[in-house]
């Protein structure tokens, strides 16, 4: 999978970029204070251009499974991010190769009432170590998405117990992917794909 962030822009459109700020590819603000044609006019780096979900889902939807990682939506025009994101997929017949995941529950509930069908996934934060495995059982999850200090085989095995994947991130060290490969996750979240491939 791609796993990539969804921001909203203030004019409603979803944008692609890690970090909601903008200031360092010389933007004003964030990417809620700015509209699509601003964003889109900025430098992301090299020439680069911050895409659209769209743009993204239009060009590789077809040929890799993506994980839409949406950040919490209670303020503002971010209520909309996971309909439109939703929403977006679904128009494109993507919806069986498209994992949504978030920090997020109030983002996973208000998906799994929109879609019956949408695929999810709760992230897991140092600070939120708790209840993973209710958690995904409240939302309806198929996986749990660990920050790589939880990944310990009680937490492998109770969610493999329940029918639930693991995915975890952020792993980009030789040694955490082989004790992570040997505890059996089923999916790592990494910068270096080329480095997992070669050792499994």
């Amino acid at each position: 999978m791609i796993e990539v962030d969804l921001h909203l822009s203030r004019d409603g459109a979803i944008v692609i970029r890690h970090d909601e700020e903008l200031r360092s590819v010389g933007g004003r603000g964030d990417i809620g204070d700015m509209d699509l044609a601003e964003i889109e006019a900025l430098d992301g780096g090299d020439g680069q251009r911050i895409p659209t979900l769209e743009a993204v889902l239009d060009r590789f939807g077809s040929r890799v499974p993506f994980n839409l990682e949406i950040k919490s939506t209670d303020a503002g025009a971010y209520r909309e991010l996971e309909a439109r994101a939703l929403a977006a997929v679904e128009s494109r017949g993507l919806l069986d190769s498209t994992l949504f995941s978030s920090f997020d529950d109030g983002v996973l509930g208000r998906l799994r009432s929109l879609s019956a069908a949408a695929r999810l996934a709760v992230l897991v934060s140092p600070r939120a170590r708790g209840r993973v495995l209710e958690r995904a059982r409240e939302v309806g999850a198929e996986a749990v998405n660990p920050w790589l200090g939880l990944a310990e085989p009680e937490l492998v095995d109770s969610a493999h117990a329940e029918g639930l994947a693991v995915y975890v991130y952020t792993v980009n060290e030789l040694a955490d992917m082989r004790r992570l490969l040997s505890i059996e996750v089923d999916g790592m979240f990494t910068n270096y794909p080329d480095l997992l491939r070669k050792l499994i």
